[in-house]
């Protein structure tokens, strides 16, 4: 995958992020339009590298709710998803340090990435 196709996935990763977070918060219509915005652009860019993507894909109107962004980006996403590099979400480990007196152990989380 080229290297301008990479980068524009990686935007869509982050809208259906916000729009997530968006959706779940509720109070900010501005977030909601911005996610739709930010969308509608990639889905454009993207469809000038791949035309076959308009039979596939249309754009969002501007009232789209955040949850419709979320699901839209997603699909979106899904379908370049053999050519992205592999992401290992949902890793929970959690790792225990050396004790320190009173039989105590030290917990260490270690930070997991979610769509």
């Amino acid at each position: 995958m080229d290297n301008e196709k990479t980068k524009v996935i990686n935007v869509l990763r982050r809208i259906a992020r916000a729009a997530g977070y968006a959706a779940w918060v509720k109070r900010e219509p501005d977030a909601a339009r911005f996610c739709v915005s930010q969308y509608n652009k990639v889905l454009s860019r993207l469809t000038e590298i791949e035309p076959d993507l308009s039979t596939l894909f249309t754009a969002l109107p501007d009232e789209a709710s955040p949850e419709v962004v979320r699901m839209a980006a997603r699909e979106l996403f899904a379908y370049f998803e053999d050519e992205a590099p592999e992401r290992h979400d949902f890793n929970f480990a959690f790792r225990r340090g050396p004790r320190r007196g009173h039989g105590r152990g030290r917990y260490v989380t270690v930070p997991i990435h979610c769509d």
